[in-house]
């Protein structure tokens, strides 16, 4: 009777997995981060000035479920961005430095095709920031906020089993990095996380 039972998941899954035609595939793209950011200077909490964005990239991997004329696409991708500060050096001179943040995305987008070869979707997106990489040697990071939540909206068409996406994503929360300047004192950096991603993707 086990055996059976255990048949019959097995059957019920592999049936399944091939109802809601599932795709893999891999993307590439780049991001264009439009939050400039703000930097304070720890004594008092004094506010700084705003900072400036740049672009990045990001690549990674994909699945499409397909279910009833909709369909859901999580992704595994990392992303690399960077901001821009002006704040004091040792000698209280202006400096630039340039904070490079790397994190692992996990996007859970919901979409739906239409016409053949369009689509709009949306959904969540799930960030790890594991790394802040500074520009400047004096500047070192003390500690960084590693978890947010967010949403993206977007659009694309499909040729083939090429995808062409353009999304927009905004952060639920904030993101801030404690970062020190020897003995000189500590900035705090703060981000609402706001991109327009342009991606390529192929599916297998």
């Amino acid at each position: 009777m086990k055996k059976l039972i255990l048949t019959a998941i097995v059957g019920l899954a592999a049936n399944f997995a091939t109802a809601q035609n599932i795709n893999f595939g891999i993307k590439g793209g780049a991001v264009f981060n439009t939050d400039k950011g703000k930097v304070w200077q720890d004594a008092g909490n004094i506010f700084k000035r705003d900072g400036k964005a740049s672009a990045g990239f990001q690549a990674g991997a994909l699945a499409r479920v397909s279910l009833a004329g909709i369909y859901i696409q999580p992704e595994l991708l990392y992303t690399q961005f960077k901001n821009e500060y002006n704040v004091l050096d040792k000698n209280d001179k202006p400096q630039d430095i340039g904070i490079t943040k790397k994190r692992l995305d996990i996007p859970v987008n919901v979409g739906k095709r239409f016409l053949g070869i369009g689509h709009v979707q949306a959904g969540p997106v799930f960030s790890y920031y594991f790394d802040d990489k500074l520009s400047v040697k004096d500047f070192t990071t003390a500690k960084q906020d590693e978890f947010n939540v967010g949403m993206q909206i977007g659009a694309g068409v499909e040729v083939s089993k090429l995808l062409f996406d353009l999304r927009y994503e905004f952060g639920l929360g904030k993101v801030g990095s404690d970062i020190l300047n020897g003995s000189n004192g500590q900035y705090r950096t703060e981000n609402r996380p706001q991109m327009l991603n342009l991606s390529v993707a192929y599916l297998f």
